[in-house]
């Protein structure tokens, strides 16, 4: 078990590279770690468009530019040469005779496989009829072949045809109609990240690559489930905030109020790249999720703190006097609120087992983000609120207090049940 051995996966897998000995005939070796996170091989470079040619040619070279960056191995594509082919082309003197790839093509596979001369149906099935040659004559070499002219005439094939071989591929792949090749590889953490290999690619080396064969290149495997992931919660935080600014605007009855709860929720990420800095973590996905958690919590901290404030300027406070007496009544309150959710992650912070290294990211940005913003909280959401106090006055505008002046002897005319609260009397 991963707890009890001081040996880990990468080491051995080091190891094992290390003591692979060439192997003839081998074209590639690839030994891989099981890992968590987004589908696909830590780096996938999809090449598009050109023939298969031009791709392999390509793929090779983008294969020796990866191998040049430390820590990435594993270097592999995916359009692996096959058997040997036999290349047929019309000669000048085939083309004069009337011939054509199309019916050259035909006409030899019709010599090895035959040809369909009918179909019909019987009872359920349908029936296939083929024409072919004796046995004994579909085993012979293919320059004994006769070709038939348009005309009638019957030619040798080795007159008409050139034929070449090379080395054909094992299979091609498509994607919308168009052919493509991955290169794949592995990167290992300890060196490098694949972040940084794929914006060095970007920059330098693959340009170049794609426009000398006029191809066009693409990120897929991790880098292209990351980029979606990213997007998706990209949406949910643009809805989340504006959920947020709903709900406070009807709490407080103010279209400004909010603004200056909502100012804190930047100010959490700066806690949260600390955490990651200080631990030795790199901000994941799962750093982000929290992120739109601990705006939720700050956004509380900053509720207690505005409300109070609030009340003291309804009581006729001036806006430098509700703020330090606001600050003063609920810095236990906002103390509390953070410290009891930075002690109930303090226990997976301090985790050694592997199987919490997945969670630890999201528990460094919560903790982290929210013992560093916690005394933002008392010093930013002060100073902005003052600032929209500043600018009110400045332009003139009363504040719209949230008390309300009511005749008391028309209250006590009103039916029992059309009070809605009990009114404090005269002395009380």
């Amino acid at each position: 078990a991963s707890e009890r051995r001081t040996v880990r996966t990468r080491e051995v897998i080091s190891a094992w590279r290390a003591e692979l000995p060439p192997i003839p005939g081998m074209e590639s070796v690839t030994i891989t770690e099981q890992r968590g996170g987004p589908p696909g091989r830590a780096l996938d470079i999809r090449l598009t468009g050109g023939d298969p040619r031009e791709l392999k040619a390509a793929a090779l070279e983008v294969r020796d530019l990866l191998a040049a960056f430390d820590g990435v191995s594993d270097v592999d594509d995916d359009l692996p040469y096959g058997k040997q082919e036999l290349i047929l082309g019309v000669s000048p003197r085939g083309s004069a005779l009337g011939f054509t790839t199309e019916n050259v093509g035909r006409q030899v596979r019709n010599a090895f496989e035959g040809a369909i001369s009918k179909r019909f149906a019987r009872d359920d099935e349908e029936v296939t009829v083929r024409v072919q040659l004796p046995e004994r004559e579909q085993s012979r070499a293919l320059e004994d072949l006769f070709l038939r002219t348009p005309a009638g005439l019957e030619v040798p094939l080795t007159e008409v045809v050139t034929i070449t071989e090379q080395s054909g591929f094992s299979r091609l792949r498509r994607e919308d109609g168009t052919r493509f090749v991955s290169i794949t590889a592995e990167v290992d953490t300890t060196v490098t990240r694949s972040n940084a290999v794929v914006e060095s690619l970007r920059t330098t080396g693959l340009p170049e690559i794609t426009a000398k064969y006029n191809l066009e290149f693409d990120f897929a495997g991790r880098a292209e489930e990351q980029a979606e992931a990213f997007g998706d919660l990209g949406l949910g935080a643009q809805i989340a905030l504006v959920a947020i600014y709903i709900i406070l605007a009807w709490v407080f009855a103010s279209y400004a109020r909010p603004i200056v709860v909502m100012t804190i929720i930047p100010f959490g990420l700066i806690g949260a790249v600390i955490g990651h800095l200080a631990m030795g973590f790199d901000l994941t996905l799962l750093s982000f999720v929290a992120l739109l958690g601990l705006s939720g919590i700050l956004v509380n901290d900053a509720i207690i703190l505005v409300d109070q404030i609030d009340n003291r300027l309804d009581d006729g406070e001036s806006v430098r006097d509700a703020v330090i007496g606001g600050v003063q009544d609920r810095l236990r309150a906002v103390l509390l609120t953070s410290l009891t959710t930075v002690g109930g992650l303090a226990p997976l912070l301090f985790e050694t087992s592997l199987q919490a290294q997945f969670l630890l990211p999201m528990a460094i940005t919560l903790a982290w983000g929210l013992a560093t913003a916690t005394f933002l909280v008392l010093l930013v959401v002060p100073a902005v609120l003052g600032i929209q106090e500043d600018a009110r006055a400045l332009f003139g505008r009363k504040r719209s207090s949230r008390t309300v002046d009511i005749d008391l002897e028309a209250y006590e005319a009103l039916p029992e049940d059309d009070k809605v609260r009990r009114i404090p009397r005269p002395g009380e």
